[in-house]
């Protein structure tokens, strides 16, 4: 969300959100030294306190397991903090969301988020349709995926 410029709809639609200390190097640390404006805007939210850094102990097997799918290690902290908290993880990658669903955890997207938006009125239909144009620059989405998520979207 922080790439097309709605971090703050997390905020809107969760009150906070929680990343592990592994995301936190990976998008905040690593994405500063690579000079990625997103990193300081997330670094801004761990600041102000609504994104809130939190360390959680992955159990070897899921690490070895998680492997086999190719994730990264903040994939699977971030699919074993939801399934500890029973919460959802926000992912897009679909070998982490396929591994995320395969062990009970329930997981949306971006696509998801801005629907949901629209949906809370955290979002007008406009600027949701911006933003999944914006997201179709950044990340893969099928036509079959754009067109339908797009009408969801105007019909709402």
């Amino acid at each position: 969300m922080t790439k097309i410029g709605l971090i703050d709809i997390l905020r809107d639609l969760y009150n906070y959100v929680l990343i592990t200390s592994e995301v936190k190097i990976e998008v905040v640390d690593r994405g500063k030294i690579k000079g990625y404006s997103d990193a300081l805007l997330i670094e801004k939210a761990i600041n102000d306190g609504w994104i809130k850094i939190v360390r959680i102990d992955v159990p070897e097997k899921i690490y070895k397991l998680a492997s086999i799918t190719g994730l990264h290690k903040a994939e699977v902290e971030v699919i074993w903090l939801a399934y500890k908290k029973n919460i959802i993880a926000l992912l897009d990658d679909d070998a982490a969301r396929t591994f995320a669903k395969s062990i009970g955890v329930k997981v949306k997207g971006s696509l998801g988020v801005i629907v949901e938006a629209v949906k809370k009125n955290a979002l007008t239909k406009s600027s949701a349709l911006k933003a999944l144009d914006k997201i179709s620059h950044i990340m893969y989405l099928s036509s079959e995926v754009y067109r339908i998520v797009r009408n969801g979207i105007e019909e709402m």
